[in-house]
């Protein structure tokens, strides 16, 4: 417990020193976090240090170029492009790099690249405290669905592939986070009114506990128990990372971000 406690202070203070400065900074920061969180789920997928992987690692690095340089917002569509093309032929001068692994590689690019590229731009267009409104809304929802879950919970909302969350904790969670949106509203009055509120918050806590979910079916599916070990106590980037990739990434596709 001693060494979480640690850690999950000095991961706050490398977070939140970027974050408030925002900016190239963020996005930087940003980028250095997708860079772990690929190396991190390359390594549950099984994928090793060759091309495939290299080119996989550009493909994230060129996802944020956007952020950095003015005039190529369109090069994200034929970095997917290119991307789907090369993994696809790959799959054929190379009989280890199977289809499986090519469709796994490309969505884990897709997946971290997009989700955290989302969340810098969060920060850079929306600012501050509308960022850090969304992450609280996710950092509640953990909470609130781990001890209602854990007190009253009783029925598994996904029993095969996280036995330990239940159905009335993932509702808790939603609960919590809708009065934590609320209280966070009447002080910080971060979004336009009460009613945009409530539907971003429901958004976001149900996408986070969606997120949590996939990354749990994908360690499960690989034997894995932890994305990685870089953080003692806390497992791997990718792990701490999980709700807000998807949350983020659900927030750019409804048009929020």
């Amino acid at each position: 417990m001693k060494e979480r406690i640690i850690t999950g202070i000095i991961m706050a203070i490398l977070f939140l020193i970027p974050f408030y400065l925002g900016s190239y900074w963020f996005s930087a920061f940003s980028l250095i976090l997708a860079i772990i969180a690929y190396y991190e789920f390359t390594a549950i997928i099984k994928v090793r240090f060759r091309i495939k992987w290299f080119v996989g690692l550009i493909g994230v690095i060129f996802l944020f170029l956007p952020l950095f340089s003015l005039g190529i917002e369109q090069i994200q569509i034929k970095v997917l492009i290119a991307l789907v093309l090369f993994f696809i032929t790959a799959t054929i001068f190379n009989e280890e790099f199977s289809i499986d692994k090519a469709g796994a590689l490309l969505i884990g690019v897709l997946y971290i690249g997009f989700g955290l590229v989302s969340l810098a731009e969060a920060r850079l267009d929306k600012g501050l405290l509308w960022t850090l409104s969304i992450l609280l809304t996710i950092w509640t929802t953990d909470s609130g669905a781990y001890f209602i879950g854990r007190k009253y919970g009783k029925r598994k909302l996904a029993p095969k592939i996280s036995p330990n969350k239940t159905v009335e904790g993932a509702i808790g969670g939603i609960v919590t986070a809708i009065i934590i949106g609320t209280v966070l509203q009447f002080i910080l009055n971060t979004f336009s009114n009460y009613f945009e509120t409530l539907i971003i918050t429901i958004v976001v806590s149900i996408a986070g506990q969606v997120g949590d979910l996939v990354e749990s079916a994908l360690k499960r599916n690989f034997g894995v128990k932890d994305s990685g070990k870089i953080l003692p106590g806390h497992g791997g980037v990718l792990d701490r990372l999980d709700s807000w990739i998807f949350v983020f990434i659900g927030l750019y596709i409804i048009g929020l971000i």
